[in-house]
């Protein structure tokens, strides 16, 4: 068996065991290594032996039970990994907010009562956000559901591409019109392991864009120097209050551009061109709005450092007094340096894996 044989063969046993569940794939594997080994024997041609065994879809049925389920095992995978990402997504905004307004809202309140008070409105904060989280779950987890229950149904592949069916008849037609008909060698390569995107990294960016975009829109407030004097509380807002309204449509689009990135990610799980065109894209597109909100959209508080000022007041220390040096145009520029190289350095790890590792990956 000559390497490119070897090849297809490799190629076509992981389209059939990726659709089977994951304690079942090396059972397969092993089975069908011998199958066709045994068929390569007698034939003697590795492209004629595929043929005859037919589409790896079809070929995975023989494998699945036939028993009806909601989620069948070709997705049941990428259905528990959504469902997760989505339930953190929905609980987690839901929660923080809660509490913040449940510390916000707090009675001013005396001594003998502070530490009773506090500890109520946190219970009726958390209290409040479990409930609103759980419902807020629930609707997710059904939408979710009802999504790849119908993708089961109708049997909605998740593939970038779908291949055609294919036979030996078809085989005959291949070869005098290669460009139109489905055979062996359109059998994706097996994923090298260095071309898999870790679904882990994507979750978690995934879950920071959707609190940080909730923050922004619910609780801007939260983004501010805290100040504590007995049972006061004073608090300095970082950002344009008044011009929220201007900055945050496009705060918000940038954060919406950046998770449909990591969405497409965790789709396709391995670096392909679709990822490294998508990624250069949407980084740059990133760049763009990330040098209109810093520098041209009025985002910083002007009067951050006199609020500052007012609130540290005459007994400040040292390292309190710093904050008042404030400089919005140095913060600007530090913050949009940061972005511009995470952003950069992201695009060449996805351009250097891909080209290096994927670029063979038809997706």
């Amino acid at each position: 068996m000559t390497p490119n044989e070897k090849d297809y063969m490799e190629r076509y046993i992981y389209q059939v065991i990726r659709r089977l569940p994951k304690a079942q794939r090396e059972e397969v594997r092993m089975e069908l290594e011998e199958l066709i080994s045994d068929m390569y024997a007698d034939k003697g041609y590795m492209e004629e032996v595929l043929t005859e065994l037919g589409d790896p879809a079809e070929f995975a049925k023989q494998y699945q039970n036939e028993q009806k389920c909601l989620i069948g095992p070709e997705y049941f995978d990428t259905y528990l990994w959504f469902v997760k990402v989505v339930l953190i997504c929905a609980a987690v905004p839901i929660l923080v907010i809660s509490m913040i307004n449940a510390i916000g809202e707090m009675p001013a309140t005396t001594s003998q009562n502070a530490t009773l008070v506090i500890i109520r409105a946190i219970v009726d904060g958390l209290t409040s956000g479990i409930i609103d989280a759980l419902l807020s779950c629930m609707s997710a987890f059904g939408a979710v559901t009802l999504t790849f229950a119908i993708m089961e149904r109708k049997k909605i592949q998740l593939e970038m591409k779908k291949a055609e069916k294919w036979s030996v008849e078809s085989l005959s037609e291949e070869r005098k019109t290669p460009t139109s008909r489905w055979t062996p060698k359109f059998l994706e390569p097996v994923p090298d392991k260095k071309s898999i995107i870790s679904r882990s990294d994507s979750i978690v960016s995934i879950v920071f864009i959707v609190i940080f975009s909730v923050l922004l829109i619910f609780a801007p407030h939260f983004f501010a120097a805290i100040f504590t004097e007995g049972e006061t509380v004073t608090t300095v807002p970082v950002f344009n209050l008044d011009q929220w309204g201007v900055v945050l449509p496009v705060f918000v689009i940038s954060l919406l551009i950046g998770l449909a990135d990591e969405i497409l990610r965790l789709i396709v799980g391995v670096y392909c061109k679709l990822v490294m065109i998508s990624n250069i894209v949407c980084g740059a597109i990133q760049i763009v709005l990330s040098i209109i909100v810093l520098k041209v959209l009025p985002i910083w508080n002007p009067n951050f450092v006199l609020d500052l000022e007012l609130a540290l007041g005459d007994n400040a220390d040292s390292g309190a007094k710093f904050l008042t040096y404030w400089n919005s145009d140095m913060v600007s520029n530090g913050l949009l340096a940061f972005i511009v190289v995470i952003t950069l350095f992201e695009i060449g790890v996805t351009i250097y894996k891909t080209l290096c590792y994927g670029a063979s990956i038809k997706k």
